[in-house]
């Protein structure tokens, strides 16, 4: 009772009084459209039509008007039931044990029930042992509010509750009767300890141990790949025409970029890294790295030195189109860092690379070097030792001074990467800057309209002489 929700009035299901209200203005609606209807029809002369829309509008019209008035109404009509309704005399009960409590009776004195304390689960009944007498005092409650078919009261140890319009007070008294008698510490007591019970035994042991236990993320941020399986099929042609087609499920792993390794090739992958994992970095070793390039990155773009971003990226590009075929691509993620730091930092401690095989020649080297560094404008003794560190492998017991006198040689027909000139490469730069791709045949067409242009501008110069 006193746990009754103050919205739970809302839902009450419709009295007696409302029901038979409700009846009579949807009758007396009706009765007054019909009769707007009849007159407009008899007395008016409008057609059947314009009688029955008419109809229609008183109807709501009348609706309306209730609605508008219907809290006047009904408090008129509460008023008029109270007129009528046996009225009710407050009286006095005393149990066996002393106490007092306050009932609603019909005549002034009768005979009651009388309360016994002997046992507190059953209620003793004795008549003839209480006497009533009309009693003056205030209500056993107070009532503070109605709405619907509900009461909001009030108990004079100032507890409230909300409780429906139909309950006796006797009624409504013994059940806060019932709710001060119950042990709520017991109740809750119990709870707790089926919530005990209904745990597992790992969560009862964290519970009893004051472990708490949290999911957490990964602490790196690279895409892993993830088991699975495939269907393989078999398919077997019959000599009787028919086919039989037999399915294995085989497990495989899938990389992030989508390659699917099946299990029996997982062996060698696991042989080749004990023999070099002495050899492959480490994941501290490449996020020290990547630190370290991104900082010089940021220093790059915080003052602006040398060349922009898009610079940067066309270097990149450039080595990426010239060395692919000859790198595995954790040396080619190495190379590039390495160029970045370079168009910061001419004389940086660069990491050294290792090539795939030995198909590019000391020659073939030396002119990527020498590409790049003519592009960022650098000297030759910043280009030859950028080679010595870089081609550690390759470079190792060659002098600086050697690389700088060789810089420029030629091998005519061996050759794989092209040396180029500044020129040239600012020609690749111009086109990468507008399509995104590195083309070397563009360096020709650039020149031979260059040299064409060259011509025509002497020409010119000569007629005007």
């Amino acid at each position: 009772m006193k746990d009754t929700p103050q919205r739970l009035r809302s839902y009450a299901p419709p009295t007696r009084d409302k029901i038979f209200i409700w009846s009579a203005v949807i009758a007396g609606c009706g009765i007054i459209a019909l009769l707007g209807r009849y007159a407009a029809i008899t007395r008016f002369g409008t057609d059947e039509f314009t009688g029955n829309v008419l109809f229609a509008v008183f109807f709501v019209l009348s609706i309306g008007l209730y609605c508008g008035f219907q809290s006047v109404i009904e408090e008129v009509f509460n008023r008029l039931s109270t007129l009528f309704r046996r009225r009710e005399v407050m009286a006095i009960a005393e149990t066996a044990n002393g106490k007092k409590m306050h009932v609603s009776v019909e005549e002034p004195s009768v005979t009651m029930t009388q309360y016994s304390d002997a046992d507190s689960d059953v209620i003793g009944i004795e008549e003839g042992n209480a006497t009533f007498e009309k009693s003056t005092d205030k209500a056993p409650f107070e009532v503070l509010e109605v709405v619907d078919d509900i009461r909001h009261i009030r108990f004079p140890d100032g507890e409230e509750a909300y409780v429906g319009i139909g309950l006796s007070d006797e009624e409504i008294l013994l059940e806060k009767a019932y709710n001060d008698s119950r042990d709520y510490d017991a109740e809750l007591e119990e709870a707790y300890k089926e919530y005990l019970d209904s745990m597992t035994a790992e969560e009862r042991y964290d519970h009893d141990h004051g472990i708490k236990r949290v999911k957490k993320k990964r602490e790196y941020d690279e895409e892993v790949g993830f088991f699975s399986s495939v269907s393989v099929q078999e398919i077997h042609n019959n000599s009787d025409g028919s086919t039989l087609i037999e399915e294995t499920e085989q497990d495989v792993y899938v990389t992030p970029d989508g390659s699917v390794y099946y299990l029996e090739d997982m062996a060698p992958i696991c042989d080749f890294y004990e023999r070099h994992k002495d050899d492959i970095e480490s994941h501290k070793e490449i996020l020290t790295r990547k630190q370290r390039c991104d900082e010089a990155f940021d220093k790059m773009k915080r003052h602006e030195e040398l060349y922009n971003l898009e610079q940067v990226s066309f270097i990149c590009a450039y080595i990426t189109h010239t060395m692919e075929q000859f790198m595995e691509s954790h040396e080619l993620d190495k190379l590039h860092n390495n160029a970045k730091i370079w168009t910061v930092n001419p004389l940086a401690q660069f990491d050294s690379v290792r090539l795939r095989s030995n198909h590019l020649s000391k020659e073939d080297l030396k002119h990527l070097g020498y590409n790049v560094g003519k592009f960022l404008k650098l000297k030759g003794e910043n280009i030859a030792l950028f080679i010595k560190n870089v081609f550690a492998d390759s470079f190792g017991t060659v002098q600086v001074g050697t690389i700088i006198a060789k810089l420029a040689d030629r091998n005519p027909g061996k050759d794989r990467i092209p040396l180029l000139t500044a020129k040239e490469m600012n020609y690749l730069f111009d086109h990468y800057k507008r399509y995104k791709t590195i083309n070397l045949d563009i360096i020709p067409k650039r020149l031979a309209e260059e040299e064409a242009k060259a011509k025509l501008e002497a020409a010119k110069k000569k007629n005007r002489k």
